[in-house]
């Protein structure tokens, strides 16, 4: 009787103590972190790519984009989002503020985004990028 009663209690504890992971679906807050660019491609034609670098998109719409080998900070843009797309905001040095937009998707749990380009002419129109700690 007492082993069933400590097998039960054991059951109990390891049931309540586990905690599920909660996946953020407010995409404003889910984008918020540090980005390796994993895959380049024109979807689903895509192939792995070696970041030099890690794009961090920041709370106050700011993105920087920080460079292994210069091992520095060497771009500031602005971005701001919607539900389907991300605009990104780069000026240039003649102040002429041109701006990228992309149709966005989370994937493997907000661990990954897909991001195609729209409007634009690219040689490669689809970034998939890993979320890094």
């Amino acid at each position: 009787m007492k082993t069933r009663t400590y097998l039960f209690l054991i059951f109990l504890f390891t049931m309540t103590s586990c905690e599920k992971e909660v996946i953020e679906t407010d995409f404003q807050k889910a984008i918020i972190g540090k980005w390796e660019i994993d895959q380049i491609g024109n979807w689903p034609n895509m192939e792995s790519t070696v970041s030099t670098g890690y794009t961090e998109f920041r709370a106050d719409n700011v993105i920087l984009f920080f460079d292994y080998e210069l091992n520095q900070f060497t771009s500031f843009e602005k971005y701001w989002i919607t539900d389907s797309i991300i605009f990104i905001g780069q000026t240039g040095e003649d102040n002429f503020e041109l701006i990228t937009k992309y149709k966005y998707e989370f994937l493997n749990n907000n661990q990954s985004i897909r991001m195609d380009h729209i409007d634009l002419f690219a040689i490669f129109k689809t970034l998939i990028y890993k979320r890094i700690k």
